[in-house]
């Protein structure tokens, strides 16, 4: 285009003469990027020197690590925090879970915005507005959905072998959910697969990303769900996408309408075997059969395989499930999905799986087991509550495990810790009383999924702001300044950092350690890169492939 020697030259003068303020921090939009919002160049130059970029812990995945375990173990107890930098404003709201790596915070918002934030003084590094979102929430019938402008809803991954940060947009223009893959340091997309090309019944209508992204085994793996409303022919799908060229090389589709993969917590995987678990929600009235989508086959397992847990191989051919022996008077007919949170992986040997009907399973990874094939409780089969007795939405999104203790959020009633014993495999229920080793703290409150570091238990609440309880009492030792947060919004943590989405903002709490005590040293400093990025890759041609038609799906 004509004017980029003007544009280079602008970007050489910025350089040579005013690199020590500008210090990298920028907002690139790509002229040549269809969809792209803002002006056509956009430098944000900083009032002010950016504070070195020094790595300090990280958290590059949905709660920490593939396992989910929510658990950061390298650090000192700490005794309490103390409120650290705001972020400026985003440019839209913030659902996703923050990651960190390499010492810089990534962010992504319902703009379809990636920003990547100092994370020593939360200062820009860049910011990359893919395309333009969904602007409402869908024309559908019964008014589904609950979250608008429909941009990046799930929470990413970082991928450190590829240098990227992976996020899934919605397209406003043509409607199209997309896998895209951009450079860690500069923003600048370097891959991107147009999955509702791949899967044209993937309908954007009744279909949602909000569950977490994974990357294991050479791929990135992509949950979808349905909107909240439950709307339309939706399905559980997961794809996998290959980082090394794009195209998409494993598919699972639930078999029946509904059984979405819609929790916040998203892909578990098992890195000792490769292994991909996902959980799903219930089944749709409207399905076929005498039980509508509540049907059971003759051996009394689900129709459309609603309220189970999957293992999937690594190319996501199904390979085993779990589904409670009272999936369908517990779970289904009253919509009380098993898939309201996603599993914790314990051990290679051990899961733990509760949901919205309030009781939990302990689970073998590596035989599942079919329909009341749990390793506890034992059969016959006797429920053990999770949530002080609740069996209406009792919990949602994901958990955190630090030995001896399940962490899990229970609406309405707090932060509960469950007692696990894996030698042979138990824990400590929590009905209505929650006796001891069980414990419940933050009476009355609904929190977002907790995580746990420092050997405290962190989890925010709208409106109420960020908690820490003791990991081993449940007693309260932090309560921030009041903010709002979203639904299922989870923090994260690294390097004794404390970093919640709020609103449209990221916030920053940093732990306080005794007096002999630190945080962990901090790598040195590594200086941000300014680039203008080069032309987007020229589209793939649409893969000629059918994939079952989908079915209803959970929020």
């Amino acid at each position: 285009m004509k004017f980029r020697p003007v544009l280079t030259l602008l970007l050489v003068t910025v350089l040579t003469f005013g690199w020590p303020i500008t210090a990298a921090a920028y907002v690139i939009v790509d002229p040549d990027r269809a969809g792209a919002s803002g002006a056509l160049l956009r430098l944000a130059v900083p009032r002010a020197p950016l504070a070195p970029i020094v790595t300090n812990g990280s958290w590059p995945v949905y709660h920490r690590d593939n396992a989910h375990t929510g658990s950061d173990p390298t650090l000192p107890p700490a005794s309490g925090a103390t409120a650290g930098w705001t972020s400026a404003a985003l440019d839209q709201q913030v659902f996703a879970s923050p990651l960190i790596y390499g010492g810089i915070v990534y962010a992504a918002t319902l703009n379809n915005t990636v920003y990547a934030l100092n994370q020593s003084d939360g200062s820009l590094v860049w910011s990359r507005n893919l395309r333009a979102p969904e602007p409402t929430t869908a024309p559908t019938p019964g008014g589904c959905g609950n979250v608008a402008p429909q941009g990046i809803l799930g929470t990413p991954v970082v991928d450190p072998g590829t240098n990227r940060i992976y996020v899934v947009t919605l397209s406003g223009v043509d409607d199209h959910f997309r896998l895209e893959g951009l450079n860690l340091g500069t923003g600048v997309p370097e891959m991107t697969t147009d999955i509702s090309a791949f899967a044209p019944t993937l309908d954007w209508i009744v279909q949602q990303q909000r569950g977490a992204l994974a990357i294991a085994n050479g791929y990135v793996y992509v949950p979808f769900g349905g909107r909240a409303g439950d709307c339309g022919n939706y399905h559980g799908w997961v794809f996998a996408v290959p980082t090394n060229s794009g195209a998409i090389a494993g598919t699972y589709v639930t078999p029946g309408s509904g059984a979405g993969f819609w929790a916040a917590g998203g892909v578990v995987v098992d890195d000792s075997t490769g292994k991909v678990f996902v959980t799903s929600g219930n089944g749709m009235p409207a399905g076929t059969g005498p039980g509508g989508g509540c049907s059971a086959n003759l051996d009394g397992t689900p129709v459309f395989e609603n309220n189970a847990v999957l293992r999937l191989s690594a190319t996501l051919a199904r390979e085993d499930g779990f589904v409670p022996p009272d999936w369908q008077s517990s779970w289904c007919v009253n919509d009380e999905d098993l898939g309201s949170a996603s599993a914790v992986l314990i051990s290679p040997n051990l899961m733990f799986q509760s949901g919205k009907w309030g009781t939990g399973f302990l689970l073998n990874p590596k035989a599942l087991g079919g329909m009341g094939g749990q390793v506890f409780p034992p059969n016959p089969y006797t429920e053990v509550d999770t949530c002080l007795g609740n069996h209406a939405g009792a919990n949602f999104g994901g958990y955190a495990y630090a030995a001896p203790f399940v962490y899990l959020e229970c609406e309405g009633r707090g932060i509960v810790a469950l007692n696990v014993t894996t030698g042979t495999p138990s824990f400590s229920g929590c009905p209505a009383s929650c006796p001891l080793p069980s414990w419940r703290a933050g009476a009355g409150i609904t929190f977002g999924p907790p995580i746990v570091a420092a050997g405290l238990v962190w989890a925010a609440t709208s409106g109420g702001g960020l908690y820490a309880f003791r990991a081993n009492t449940g007693a309260q030792v932090f309560h921030s300044a009041s903010f709002a947060i979203h639904r299922f919004v989870t923090p994260a943590e690294a390097g004794g950092q404390v970093f919640v989405p709020a609103d449209n903002v990221i916030k920053q709490f940093v732990m306080l350690f005794g007096a002999s005590q630190s945080s962990p040293a901090p790598a040195p400093a590594r200086q941000p890169v300014v680039q203008v990025p080069g032309p987007a890759a020229p589209s793939r041609p649409p893969v000629n492939q059918s994939t079952p038609a989908p079915t209803p799906l959970g929020r």
